[in-house]
């Protein structure tokens, strides 16, 4: 496992209501964002982290039915990010910048036998006992109008800044509620879910898919999840461009762990004893297709809570889903769908039931519009969300790369 990014800070967001219009976000919340990563800002050439916890209430417990407005909302805050990091020169994910990392806490949820490895949705109280060791602590100012924030605030014991907002919500109590259904809503839980990608150089689209991944996985007190990271072998990416800064597998596979294990693990105390108690990491290299695997299982005693996550090593488009019919779910972006079609294509030839396909949105790379001094500026946020642009950046700044 990849040493973690020390969470610098982390910024709590009540999200009133489900689906929020990305203008209504902005207009909310853009101020806030902003002022949360210009205090993030390392002084150095370090990388400071930044987690955002969205702040629910009655979270439905099918997280099948809860996807989509749920993933739309992580794409939109994400988005946020990215355009606001442009308009101000903020770096993220690269030398000098932030790492910035969503989960979802339930307010309502505050039964204090919940498992820490429900991640990215945990209750309050989940919360609250993880002691995660942040420097700072911000909350927008309307954050101290709901009666839930407050429980949650007196749980924390933390002093906790508050940044500005921008236009007043349209909820002036900003109480959480319970998000709308999704084209899933009829569908089964899944405790068994793949996806799959490259993931070199970690970046925000790339947190947005294993984020929503995670997510889709449903805990059960009778069925464990168990998660599968497919991510491509080197010997598939030697065409890419700026490949001389191309991470190998082992550090995608391993930046991928640290990423997920952030965002999925809980424990009743931030020191990371504590996390490594509840790990077991397995090693397996067995021949044949998706032989190469690093298996990583968290077990909570307390709870008998256990989440299984195999970071395999693919070597053609399909990868596990062909070779593991237990797998019941898959999660891809827009601009893949075609190949989530292709997989249901070739298990439909083994005799299979075909996977159920949930979608997460392309994040916008094209451009933000703001008028100032009477003049629109445009402005564009493609290297916040693309390995290849981070590679070049990369590859430039190398004097052993440059020009490759």
């Amino acid at each position: 496992m990849a040493t973690s990014t020390s969470p610098f800070a982390v910024l709590l967001l009540p999200i009133s209501t489900l689906p929020v219009p990305r203008g209504q976000l902005k207009a909310q919340y853009g101020r806030t964002l902003e002022a949360a990563l210009r205090h993030s800002r390392p002084n150095d050439q370090s990388t400071s982290r930044l987690d955002i916890a969205l702040l629910l209430k009655d979270v439905a417990a099918n997280r099948s039915a809860l996807f989509d407005p749920i993933q739309h909302l992580l794409a939109d805050v994400y988005t946020l990010v990215c355009m606001i990091a442009a308009q101000h020169k903020i770096e993220l994910d690269f030398p000098g910048g932030i790492d910035v990392r969503l989960f979802i806490v339930d307010l309502s949820a505050t039964d204090n036998n919940v498992s820490p490895l429900t991640g990215p949705l945990i209750s309050a109280s989940t919360f609250a006992a993880s002691k995660r060791h942040y420097k700072h602590w911000y909350a927008p100012e309307s954050l101290h109008t709901s009666h839930h924030v407050k429980q949650l605030l007196q749980q924390l014991h933390q002093n906790i800044e508050a940044l500005p907002e921008g236009q007043p919500s349209t909820n002036p109590e900003t109480t959480p509620q319970t998000p709308s259904s999704s084209k899933h809503s009829t569908s089964s839980p899944h405790h068994r879910v793949a996806v799959g990608g490259t993931f070199d150089h970690i970046h925000i689209g790339h947190k947005l898919l294993l984020t929503a991944t995670i997510f889709t996985a449903q805990p059960s007190a009778t069925q464990h999840r168990e998660i599968t990271i497919g991510t491509t072998g080197d010997e598939l990416l030697v065409n890419k461009k700026h490949a001389k800064v191309l991470e190998s597998w082992e550090t995608r596979q391993s930046r991928t762990a640290d990423f997920i294990e952030s965002i999925l693990v809980f424990p009743d105390s931030a020191d990371a004893n504590d996390i490594s108690s509840l790990r077991t990491i397995q090693h397996i290299d067995e021949p044949g297709p998706n032989g190469k695997i690093v298996r990583v299982i968290y077990s909570d005693q307390k709870t008998g809570e256990k989440v299984t996550v195999n970071y395999t090593r693919i070597s053609d488009p399909f990868g596990p889903t062909i070779t593991d019919e237990s797998i019941s779910a898959l999660v891809i972006s827009a601009e893949t769908r075609a190949g989530g079609q292709a997989v249901n294509d070739k298990r439909g030839e083994k005799g299979w039931a075909p996977l159920e396909v949930f979608e997460v949105d392309v994040l916008d790379a094209g451009s933000d519009e703001r008028e100032q001094d009477g003049k629109v500026e445009r402005t564009t946020f493609d290297s916040k969300i693309s390995s290849t642009e981070i590679r070049r950046r990369l590859a430039a700044a190398s004097p052993l790369t440059a020009g490759l």
